[in-house]
């Protein structure tokens, strides 16, 4: 109903979860080796209304305690998650440090049978239980600079090497594709991808570039996505409005997370592009700094201005972030309380 400009019972909440799980250790639901039931318990405990299946390149912990998350993607990169003072993440090894390491470089096999093994039972048992199925994989940008190589060196080939660019680009936005064509196959509703395209104060590249790299990428997704009735989901962090006429041209039908943290103004957006494109977000990750009662003042100014003509869902920027458990819960029922009251159900006209 909201993808439709329509208002229902309740607004829904899409993919909220906490950015680490270790401050809710003993409140998480216990897996009961049963995906369709476990599924379904997380989305209970966060109060989402959607679940989700993935396709992507493997991982392994090299080193874990509260302070940090050091892990080995399947291509060889090598990453450290912080959580002292505040979440940072950072990149410590990748596979491509020169021009010449892309030949021969191959991406994991995405349509692996493996990787789709009881999905399409999976995901029409969740649809049975009343909850939209999203599949996830890696976008074509997001995977250059967090699988392959550094931000310097794609951001330097795009502008002086572009051939060495587009062949990165064909190796991960075939991956994304194929993946996503896996998974609609087995009956999503929704592929998201995550691929950043700016910093917080502005683009990460001209848009010029977008169209030349990302562009061709998105519009064939979103093509595929439309082709199964499904929609196409981007996250994209950043100060990016100077893209947004792009990303609804190529088809994004949802984007995420507009946030006050890259200096977007939500209400900005809704103006501009709120017809166009449904957004979820919009909610601070300062919220961890923020008294219970800022927090919900915060929550409540949201709302009132991203469900102003429907199309929106309320989420963190980057997942709830890391603070005691008792806030966290304190977070999901504030958010649940004014989900409801801007739902066609408390009887109240909150969209204009």
């Amino acid at each position: 109903m909201v993808l439709n400009g329509k208002t229902p019972d309740v607004v829904p909440s899409l993919m909220e979860c906490a950015m680490d799980v270790t401050c809710l250790v003993g409140l998480l639901p216990q897996p009961t080796g049963s995906p369709i039931i476990d599924g379904i318990r997380m989305a209970e405990f966060y109060d989402n209304s959607c679940v989700s299946v993935g396709v992507g390149p493997g991982s392994e912990t090299i080193s874990r305690n509260s302070d940090h998350h050091t892990y080995r993607y399947e291509t060889g990169a090598v990453w450290r998650e912080s959580y002292v003072p505040v979440f940072c993440r950072e990149a410590l090894q990748y596979p491509i440090n020169d021009i010449s390491d892309i030949n021969g470089f191959t991406m994991p096999n995405a349509a692996d049978p493996r990787h789709y093994k009881g999905m399409k039972e999976l995901v029409s048992a969740w649809k049975d239980a009343g909850y939209f199925v999203q599949g996830d994989t890696w976008g074509a940008w997001q995977s250059i600079y967090y699988l392959l190589t550094s931000f310097e060196n794609i951001l330097i080939w795009m502008a002086v090497e572009p051939e060495a660019a587009h062949r990165l680009f064909d190796l991960t936005a075939g991956y994304s594709i194929q993946a996503a064509k896996g998974m609609l196959d087995a009956g999503v509703d929704a592929i998201f991808v995550p691929s950043d395209l700016g910093s917080g104060q502005g683009l990460l590249f001209s848009k010029e570039m977008f169209y030349e790299y990302v562009f061709p990428w998105l519009k064939k997704l979103a093509d595929l996505c439309h082709s199964h009735g499904a929609i196409l989901h981007l996250h994209s962090h950043g100060h990016i409005e100077d893209l947004m006429d792009g990303i609804v041209e190529s088809g994004v039908d949802l984007l995420n997370p507009v946030g006050p943290s890259d200096h977007n103004d939500l209400g900005m957006f809704k103006q501009k592009w709120g017809n166009k494109i449904t957004f979820m977000g919009g909610i601070s990750t300062t919220i961890a700094q923020m008294s219970i009662e800022e927090m919900e003042a915060h929550v409540s100014e949201v709302m009132r201005i991203g469900c102003r003509g429907g199309r929106f869902i309320p989420r963190t920027e980057s997942g709830i972030p890391f603070m005691p458990a008792e806030r966290v819960l304190a977070y999901i029922e504030i958010l649940k309380k004014y989900r409801q009251m801007h739902g066609a159900a408390s009887g109240v006209d909150r969209t204009r």
